[in-house]
Order: C-alpha cells, then sequence, then structure tokens
C-alpha cells in the first residue's frame, strides 16, 4: 500500500468503504413525471427522476423573465404599460395603457400571482421588444448551460418549441438564487401589497407550502393546464436549504409529493465537514524536508446518513512550489473529491509550515537586527560614537602634529 493511499485512511479511518457496501435509503415515488430535489448550496441532487425529460413549463418562462428584469432593471425604474401588455392573454392587474408603474411591483405580480400583463410589461421595458426580450431569455439560458432549453414567449404561454427540463430549472433556480439577493427576496415572498390609483390589493403567492410545511423560505407555482401543475418550493432546516421542483404534476397530489420529497431529503441526507481548516490530506518531501500539506479552509457537503459518499481521492500537486522557499500560503496543488453522486469537490492544499533557505552570516545579523529595532538604534548610536571618537582622537593627533611641526620651524 503506498503512503498516499495509507494517507488517506489515517484521514478518513473507517469512513473508507466501498460505496456498494452501504444500502442508500429508499426513494419515494412521486407522481410527476419529471422530479428533482437538490441542495442548494452546492448543487447536489438528493432525488431525481426524468430530469432531462423535455416538458412545456410555463414557471421556466417567469422565473427567467424575473431573473432578468432584476438584473437588468433598478428596482425603482418606472415601467410604462402598453397596450400589448394591458391586453395580453392571463393579464389580471387591470393595468392602464401609458401608466408607469414600478418594476419591483411588477416583477411581484409576475412571480406570485403569474400576471402576464406584468410579465409582458416587464419584457418590454429590458427588451425594447418581446421579441427582443425572448432573444437575451436564451442568451441566458445558453450562458447558464441550459442545453435543452427553448424559450418562445416571456409568459410561459404554451408553444411547442418552448421547452425546458428539471435540470436545466434547477440550474437557473440555483444561480439565481445565490447570486441575486433581490430574486431571493421575491421568491422567498408570502404575500406583497398591489396599489394603483383606483385599488389596493394583495399579491398571493400561489405555492400553499408557504402555510403548511415548516421551514419553507422560497415558492413558486405556475401552469398551462391546472389539472397538472408545476410547484417549486425551498426548504431550510439545520442549515440546509433543499430546493423540490415537481415538473406537471397531478394538482391534487403536488403538495404531499412535495412534503414527502423534503422528508426523504432530511431524513436521510446530512450537511457536514468533508475536511476542517487546516486538516493534514497529504506528506510530501521538498528538497530534504518533510512537509504535511494541509485544507486551507472548512469544506461542507452533503451525505447520506451513515456514509461518507466519497467514491475517489484524486491528488494533483503543482511541479512549480516543489522548491524553497515555502510559505505558508504557498499554493501547492489541490485534492478532488469525487462523490458518489457525482459531485467533484476541490481542496486546495498549502504547507503547514514554513520553511526559508539558509541565511548567509550578514543575513541573519541583519534579520535579527530587523526583528528587533532597539538593538539595532543601539548599535548604530554605539557606532555613531566610535566613529566620532576616533575622528576626535585624528583631529587631535593631527593638531598636535601640527603645533609639533610650527615649534621645531622656529627652533630653526
Amino acid at each position: 500500500m503506498n503512503k498516499k493511499l495509507i494517507c488517506i485512511f489515517l484521514i478518513f479511518g473507517i469512513c473508507i468503504i466501498p460505496v456498494t457496501s452501504v444500502s442508500l435509503p429508499s426513494e419515494p415515488s412521486v407522481e410527476a413525471p419529471s422530479a428533482l430535489l437538490f441542495e442548494l448550496r452546492r448543487g447536489q441532487v438528493l432525488y431525481s427522476k426524468n430530469p432531462d425529460e423535455p416538458l412545456h413549463i410555463a414557471a421556466a418562462s417567469k422565473l427567467m423573465t424575473a431573473y432578468i428584469a432584476i438584473e437588468k432593471l433598478d428596482l425603482s425604474t418606472m415601467v410604462t404599460a402598453s397596450k400589448e401588455a394591458v391586453n395580453a392573454e392571463g393579464a389580471m392587474l387591470e393595468l392602464t395603457v401609458g401608466e408607469k408603474y414600478t418594476a419591483e411591483s411588477l416583477i411581484y405580480a409576475s412571480m406570485l400571482s403569474n400576471a402576464n400583463d406584468a410579465t409582458i410589461a416587464l419584457a418590454e421595458a429590458v427588451g425594447g421588444t418581446v421579441d427582443g426580450f425572448v432573444k437575451l431569455m436564451n442568451d441566458y439560458a445558453a450562458s447558464l448551460n441550459m442545453a435543452n432549453t427553448v424559450f418562445v414567449n416571456p409568459t410561459g404561454a404554451y408553444d411547442e418549441n418552448q421547452h425546458t427540463t428539471a435540470s436545466d430549472l434547477a440550474k437557473l433556480i440555483r444561480h439565481a438564487l445565490t447570486t441575486n439577493q433581490n430574486f431571493d427576496r421575491v421568491f422567498s415572498s408570502q404575500a406583497k401589497p398591489w396599489f394603483d390609483e383606483d385599488k389596493t390589493i394583495v399579491l398571493t403567492n400561489l405555492n400553499d407550502m408557504f402555510w403548511s410545511y415548516d421551514g419553507v423560505d422560497g415558492g413558486k407555482v405556475d401552469f398551462i393546464d391546472p389539472k397538472y401543475q408545476t410547484v417549486i418550493t425551498s426548504v431550510t432546516r439545520n442549515q440546509q436549504r433543499l430546493v423540490c421542483l415537481l415538473l406537471d404534476s397531478p394538482a391534487e397530489s403536488m403538495y404531499t409529493d412535495s412534503m414527502k420529497l423534503f422528508d426523504h431529503g432530511f431524513t436521510n441526507f446530512r450537511r457536514g465537514p468533508l475536511v476542517y481548516k487546516g486538516q493534514p490530506l497529504d506528506n510530501i518531501t521538498v528538497e530534504g524536508h518533510d512537509i504535511t500539506l494541509i485544507s486551507g479552509s472548512d469544506v461542507y457537503y452533503t451525505y447520506p446518513v451513515g456514509d461518507n459518499y466519497i467514491q475517489e481521492i484524486h491528488y494533483d500537486l503543482i511541479e512549480s512550489s516543489m522548491k524553497l522557499p515555502l510559505y505558508k500560503n504557498t499554493l501547492m496543488g489541490n485534492v478532488k473529491f469525487t462523490l458518489t453522486d457525482g459531485t467533484v469537490i476541490t481542496v486546495d492544499l498549502f504547507p503547514d509550515r514554513e520553511i526559508l533557505p539558509e541565511l548567509t552570516q550578514f543575513e541573519k545579523i541583519k534579520k535579527r537586527l530587523m526583528e528587533y529595532p532597539e538593538i539595532f538604534y543601539i548599535v548604530v548610536g554605539l557606532a555613531i560614537i566610535e566613529i566620532l571618537l576616533i575622528l576626535s582622537k585624528l583631529v587631535k593627533l593631527l593638531y598636535i602634529g601640527i603645533i609639533s611641526r610650527k615649534g621645531s620651524m622656529r627652533r630653526r
């Protein structure tokens, strides 16, 4: 057994066992044709059912529209309602043509209540035209590697060419929630008042999970056919935020199935440390010096209860760093942990101590003096005094010599 493998066993002890020897928890069944449960921070998938099946999902268009609008517009921007927006199919706000509304209000109306008039108004405000905005939607999808997604309109109205998958939708949601606080705030809202000149109404999030399951902190519901709805929910418990997607789920089972998946996730999976900051991960020799490589930070991941979930460990050291001097912030390489679910976690490696080249006698004296400046000043002061004394003696001797020569000349 080689040295590195011994090191791995020492680090992880009896936790390193064949993955096949651990039986993972049995997965629940759901009625939705496609479903996904993932952990938000790292994106680890805890449950999936047909995650790459293309479906016509209205929620995808609304989510992308809201995300782009939040990215491109100041929330206080005033948006003018066009005739096309006011008369959009699925309009519900009774907007007035030519009236101005804040981008923030329109975003909440689109996300919480699926107001298509608000959605079209936002699309026009950002893209100039609906077609211009749709191009932007597809550009964003490409940038997020949503390879199986095509947008045709911002409202999610049925079009045979418009489709997405649970995997692609998860990429959008994870990116939006982890990079944009304003999007997270809208996604997490249960209700929001809508004000205009004629009325005040309360826009209520259509996701009933807010009022029926502990820890819900985000949600969206949308549909093309009310019998088959897409429900997206996030729940946080014990420092874990899980996101559940049920696409085109039968309306009568979408909430019970969502709860079933969350119960499965929180019961059978934990978030914990993969490595601690300063934890020894490898041993190497650099110019005759034995060095321990350590983790530069705490690294956390999600794993099934009773299983470390680690399938493979691979070291990748930097040859150019294998020389003196070594400092504690010198990057020596990394170790990649591949989990059973395919997730790859990279941990940077650093030396546990500094090793500097041997100093010359002069460099040692200089370093010592710089470490103790008071000694340096004393030495310099003494040196100056010594020089002054020597100069004083020289001047005195010179003066005596001059006097002696003058006396000798007088005697002559």
